[in-house]
């Protein structure tokens, strides 16, 4: 009580608590005599004068402050004794252990290795000077149309807008374009090695590199004045990983000349190491100046930069000091507008309402241009972001499973923790053992996970039909990649050691120490939840994976309007620049001699591959079709040679193929004629018979085709989207300065006409050589590479979630079954059947697994719904899909539950009695 009335008194007792145990013992007769002092002076307090009161209390307090200094010490002997108590509970309990850290280092290395991949592709910023100032410009367009797409946003634009955008803002320090990254015809005389090489090369405007901020390793870059027209100074700047590769780390390259494409180019500088441009995934060998495209470029690509109608180009900018992104963005959307105005007026009398709605509904937004451009991003963000869930929801119940091995090993050390809490352990001091043992546990998963990870990254890319590369793909794991798993092992040790941990420190001193059990009850209702948990996770997921396998087979089961079986289709490259008029000699000629070739049934031309988002688009009349107001008569365009609908098995319904008669060239007055597809008669004549009626281009109105053929819809663009209303143009007979596609129909294997095609390529000109050969199956296949991905890698983890659960029901029921071994034992003395023991624990099992069947069908729906547009001919509700997962799910649960239950059943009475 004195103490308490006087806070002198109070505080010198606190510091002798305060201080470490292990320094009290150290220093026993030194702050033993220091204290024995202070207590006689205290003693004395009344007759002590001012100067020894203050001089006590100034001692009392710095020595306060000495024991507050030292607390961490205590902290940290007891952190270490805490750790050390772990390490020796995991070596003596090694399978629990290897059990438990192998279940997380699964579910840590799977999400490790999906965040590997988002980090690569979405996060890690590009090597480029303040990469956070960089903006990405982009085009969001806010109304679908039928044929252009739906609404979006578009990365492109064309040139003359880009200058516009450049020269008329003034809250941008650089505002750069780039092509996109192409192979190219390189010669390089006298540098060594081949002397014709096709090599990666991207078109940059002159100020590239000064606004990424980006130097030369040797030489320089490029800059404003090398882009410039007819600027007599032709430049190049190569890679660094290029130099060293095909120059052999040569600082004499510099100076030295090239052919690109025969055109004459001086290499004056060596990118920066690690360099790779603004296009994640990309690894350009060459820059070379955007102005350069006319004697580059080939009709009708080398016409682009004049043209306002072809967006074609990126564009990146640099917020300048004392500006921000909001303001730049305010900027050029007054200068985008005012070019769409002028680009609608300029074409409104051709466009229908549609067209024009369309192209209005634009804005300009900037992005942030940190991690650049990738056309990988937009392809795969929304399945890997899936996946980052179905990884983070296996985790999850990684972790259900290991609070269950926590709660059931916890049962056995019941009597450890009474006693350490009778010897004065407090229920907070339990709860932090227990956590650092989990922590413990959470630390070797991540360990061993990431060994995991770097298997699963490899995997995941091999499912993705990606490649590492060290300098533009690179997956190897970063400071951002070691923090991501840090954190996972933190979470996931606190996540599955917290429950855990509560549960077990509630101690009955007077049941356990007797030995008697006690919250039994509870521990089993806390594993109850863990296992419906479980449940309804796996089924959530098994449900998911089971959409994505169903969309996957509607896709590929539905009718595409082709044959894709026996079919080979392949590219051209040359050597030596042509003129379109030798090109498509050479197309005749090559033409001929693989129709000829042994094992080929058909052979044909066309002016793209189809599901590879080719052609163009124009606005078609026909005869007697009086078009309504603002109607859209976009028709998509194909040029093909005869027998193209017979290389792909597509049936003509009515009239007939282009043959040797339409292969002429046109003259003034030259009869011209097309076929049509199935949903453009339909357009245009409804249920008439299109044939010997005439179709135009509403700009070109006097030059009218005869329609001398119908032929079934193709799915040209995408397996989801319907085919849209196709006209098809005689190749040979139309003018074209595009490169041409070559498809063979084989009468076996398409694998063995790989030899007869570069042999019959070489046979038509050495210049020539065959590129890109695949079969239409791998087209196809290339078409739901993103409904592949999710179908497979979601059917793998949710059958691994699936398998977690069923071996967390299986851990619950055994331990149920140990724990009510007596109970067990008293109804077989009492008459219990063996067929009742298995009923009562199979039971058990089918009540936690049905009321998670039931949670899990809710979040599986619920879930579906937001997945919705990846999905195609099947909805959330898919009666197969939830029967079948369902049925799984019970199927598996009711092995694991009776594998426990056989056990109980072999329950001796006797035995059961007297062992309690």
């Amino acid at each position: 009580m004195n103490r308490f009335f006087k806070p002198h008194l109070w505080l010198i007792h606190v510091i002798g608590v305060l201080v470490p145990r292990r320094l009290r013992a150290d220093w026993r007769q030194e702050w033993e005599a220091e204290l024995r002092s202070r207590e006689t002076l205290l003693a004395e307090w009344d007759r002590l004068d001012w100067r020894n009161r203050f001089d006590l209390l100034r001692r009392s307090v710095g020595a306060f402050r000495d024991a507050m200094l030292l607390q961490p010490k205590r902290l940290e002997d007891e952190m270490f004794q805490d750790l050390r108590f772990g390490l020796r509970m995991m070596l003596k309990s090694k399978g629990f252990t290897a059990v438990a850290a192998l279940t997380l280092a699964l579910g840590i290395g799977a999400n490790t290795a999906v965040f590997s991949v988002i980090n690569t592709m979405l996060l890690r910023s590009l090597p480029v000077s303040n990469p956070g100032e960089l903006v990405l410009l982009s085009v969001n367009q806010r109304a679908g149309h039928a044929v252009f797409g739906p609404p979006g946003r578009s990365y492109t634009f064309s040139y003359p807008l880009f200058e516009k955008l450049r020269d008329e803002n003034h809250s941008l320090a650089g505002l750069c374009g780039v092509g996109g990254v192409s192979k190219r015809r390189m010669m390089a005389t006298g540098m060594g090695g081949a002397e014709t090489e096709f090599i990666h090369a991207q078109e940059v405007t002159g100020n590239f590199f000064s606004t990424l901020g980006v130097p030369a390793a040797i030489g320089r870059t490029l800059t404003q004045a090398d882009d410039q027209a007819g600027n007599p100074q032709q430049v190049a700047v190569i890679s660094h990983n290029f130099w060293r590769r095909r120059f052999g780390a040569d600082p004499a390259v510099v100076g030295k000349t090239i052919a690109l494409e025969d055109v004459p180019l001086t290499i004056v500088g060596v990118a920066s190491p690690g360099f790779f441009g603004i296009e994640v995934g990309a690894n350009p060998d060459l820059w070379w100046p955007m102005q350069l495209i006319p004697h580059v470029e080939s009709a009708p690509w080398n016409r682009r930069l004049k043209e306002p109608d072809s967006w074609w180009m990126r564009v990146m900018g640099r917020v300048a000091p004392g500006r921000s992104r909001a303001q730049a963005q305010a900027e050029l959307e007054v200068v985008f507008q005012r070019d769409l105005a002028e680009f609608i007026a300029a074409r409104e009398a051709n466009w229908s309402d549609d067209i024009r709605r369309w192209v209005m509904e634009r804005n300009l937004e900037l992005a942030p241009g940190n991690v650049g451009w990738s056309r990988l991003r937009y392809q795969f963000t929304q399945p890997l972001t899936i996946l980052m869930v179905v990884t983070g929801l296996v985790l999850l119940i990684a972790c259900a499973n290991v609070a269950s091995l926590l709660l059931a090993r916890s049962a056995a050390r019941r009597r450890e923790f009474s006693v350490r809490s009778a010897l004065g352990a407090g229920r907070l001091r339990l709860v932090r053992q227990l956590l650092t043992e989990s922590l413990l546990l959470a630390s070797l998963g991540a360990a061993i996970g990431l060994l995991i990870a770097q298997w699963g990254t490899q995997a995941l890319l091999a499912f993705m039909k990606l490649k590492s590369d060290y300098v533009s793909f690179n997956v190897a794991p970063d400071a951002r990649v070691l923090m991501f798993t840090t954190a996972a092992a933190l979470l996931t040790g606190i996540l599955f050691g917290l429950a855990p941990a509560l549960r077990s420190s509630r101690i009955d001193l007077a049941t356990d120490l007797k030995g008697t059990s006690s919250g039994v009850a509870g521990r089993q209702r806390l594993n109850q939840s863990l296992v419906v948990a479980q449940v309804a996770l796996s089924l959530a997921l098994l449900l998911g994976a089971g959409l994505f396998i169903r969309t996957l087979e509607k896709l590929k089961g539905q009718d595409a309007g082709f044959n894709p079986e026996n079919v080979v289709i392949f590219d051209l490259d040359s050597t030596t620049k042509m003129d379109a008029a030798r090109r498509a000699t050479i197309n005749k000629e090559l033409l001929a001699r693989l129709s000829a070739a042994p094992g080929v049934r058909a052979a044909s031309l066309s002016t793209f591959f189809l599901l590879s988002g080719g052609g163009w688009s124009e606005q078609m009349g026909a005869d007697d079709y009086a078009a309504r107001q603002g109607e859209d008569l976009s028709c998509q365009g194909m040029m093909v040679s005869p027998r193209f609908f017979e290389t792909l098995s597509t049936p003509i319904l009515r009239g007939r193929d282009f043959g040797t008669q339409d292969e002429s060239a046109p003259g003034a007055d030259a009869h011209r004629v097309a076929m049509i597809n199935q949903t453009m008669a339909r357009r245009y004549f409804g249920d008439a018979d299109p044939v010997g009626h005439y179709i135009y281009f509403l700009h070109r109105p006097q030059e009218k085709y005869e329609i001398v053929g119908v032929a079934s819809d193709m799915k040209s663009d995408s397996l989801r989207k319907p085919a849209p209303p196709t006209y098809y143009l005689s190749v040979f007979r139309e003018p074209t300065e595009m490169e041409l596609s070559f498809a063979l129909r084989t009468t076996g294997d398409p694998g063995a006409l790989m030899a007869s095609i570069h042999a019959a390529v070489r046979e038509t000109d050495t210049a020539l050589r065959a590129r890109d050969i695949q079969t239409m199956n791998d087209v196809v296949n290339a078409s739901v590479h993103q409904e592949r991905v999710l179908a497979q890698l979601g059917g793998f983890f949710s059958l691994f979630a699936l398998s977690l659960a069923c071996l967390g029901l299986y851990g619950v029921l055994s331990f149920s079954v140990v724990q009510r071994t007596r109970e067990i034992g008293v109804r077989v003395a009492l008459g219990a059947q063996r067929r009742d023991v298995l009923s009562l624990v199979v039971g058990e099992g089918l009540k936690l697994t049905l009321i998670g069947l039931a949670m899990g069908l809710i979040a599986a729906m619920a879930a579906a719904r937001l997945v919705a547009s990846l999905l195609y001919g099947v909805t959330a509700t898919d009666p197969l899909t939830l029967i079948g997962g369902s049925l799984l799910m019970l199927t598996v649960a009711t092995v694991a539950s009776w594998l426990p239950a056989r056990r109980a059943a072999k329950v001796d009475p006797m035995a059961a009695l007297r062992c309690e």
